[in-house]
């Protein structure tokens, strides 16, 4: 709820600006001049509405604009995007575009992780053509090892598992169960909603339970999708499918070296995903995933430099926070990863922000945290 509230009050804000800027440009075109910008650059563009895009126009007018973007990974709430939705906030201005460009090399997962990411696109261009234009999968610089899938996890063996030989590893889960899933694994920082995640990248990701939370009445169409029994009607009559699969698609292609996908309990949709991820005769002769024992995942220790990295990263984002919990959430974060490396001093001023942000939720709250995210990582 407070998610959608936030999301409502950026749009607001958003027309609002988009209404004076319109306005000074027809009013005062020498004001206007001083607002625009030569070059505007937009990643993750498929997270914005046309609103705010049409915003993108008016800043940047139609040749100073660079927009680069994944229509698969169109996973926030209020937002179905589609590259043609582009070229009409162009239209509406008065604007001629150019053709987009594809790139098909991806140069953060190998090959182990996307060949395992394309066959959940698979699923969302033969079901759901609407939903993203179909393009040429991605290809990696480099081979790689497959996912591991991991069932019957207990809470207690992930805790072992997190605190040793995957330490420092990333766990997404859907959006609403990352709070519980931190409480249970022992206020673990390093829990993400993937909406949370989209844009960022790690060394090894757990993807938690994701088909087991799948709602009751999405199970069985999600069984018979993955088993090769939907409908042809199935785009209409299961739509919500269709961003689940952009779900789990972001949250696989988060992932840098080693992907492993955990259920803690069997279900349906997470027996059938467990049987269409590891059955050869399925892709090819060639398995998309390979079956874990979870006692011998062999040591995947982030190494000091990582977590260094890692706590620099949610310091950083910190100061991008909308609000004073979700900054908090990522300076405990930092903390810890500052922690695990070792590093007192870092460790030190991130607690130090930390503990004062409490203190400092007023008006200008968003430019003291930026001033303090600096000295972090100055």
């Amino acid at each position: 709820e407070r998610g959608r509230n936030l999301q409502t009050k950026s749009l607001h804000t958003s027309h609002i600006v988009l209404l004076r800027i319109k306005e000074t440009r027809e009013v005062d075109p020498d004001a206007y001049e001083q607002i625009q910008r030569s070059k505007v650059y937009v990643d993750e563009v498929q997270n914005y509405t046309q609103l705010e895009i049409l915003l993108f126009f008016y800043l940047g007018g139609p040749n100073g604009l660079f927009l680069a973007g994944d229509p698969a990974q169109s996973v926030v709430e209020g937002t179905e995007f589609r590259f043609e939705e582009i070229r009409s906030c162009g239209h509406f201005v008065g604007s001629v575009l150019q053709k987009p460009k594809t790139v098909n090399v991806n140069f953060r997962s190998h090959s182990g992780i996307l060949n395992c990411a394309g066959g959940v696109l698979d699923f969302m261009f033969t079901h759901f053509p609407g939903s993203a234009k179909q393009l040429k999968k991605d290809a990696g610089l480099f081979q790689g090892s497959r996912p591991g899938v991991l069932s019957g996890a207990s809470i207690n063996q992930l805790n072992i598992l997190l605190s040793d030989k995957l330490k420092g590893a990333v766990i997404l889960t859907h959006d609403d169960s990352a709070r519980h899933w931190r409480r249970l694994l022992n206020d673990y920082k390093l829990v993400y909603g993937i909406r949370e995640a989209k844009g960022l990248e790690f060394k090894t990701v757990i993807i938690l339970d994701f088909f087991r939370e799948i709602p009751p009445s999405l199970q069985k169409p999600w069984r018979e999708l993955v088993l090769g029994r939907a409908a042809q009607d199935f785009e209409r009559s299961c739509p919500q499918v269709g961003t689940l699969l952009k779900l789990l698609y972001t949250g696989v292609t988060r992932c840098i070296e080693k992907l492993f996908f955990v259920e803690t309990r069997s279900s349906t949709a997470g027996d059938a995903t467990m049987r269409w991820l590891t059955k050869k005769e399925s892709h090819g002769g060639i398995a998309f995933a390979t079956r874990n024992n979870i006692n011998d995942v062999e040591a995947m220790s982030m190494t000091s430099d990582e977590f260094v990295s890692e706590g620099i990263n949610n310091a950083e984002l910190a100061q991008t926070a909308e609000d004073l919990s979700q900054a908090q959430l990522l300076l405990e974060r930092a903390i810890w990863c500052f922690e695990q490396s070792e590093n007192i001093e870092l460790a030190s001023k991130a607690r130090i922000h930390s503990s004062s942000a409490a203190y400092n939720s007023g008006p200008s709250y968003s430019r003291r945290m930026t001033r303090r995210m600096q000295m972090i990582v100055l």
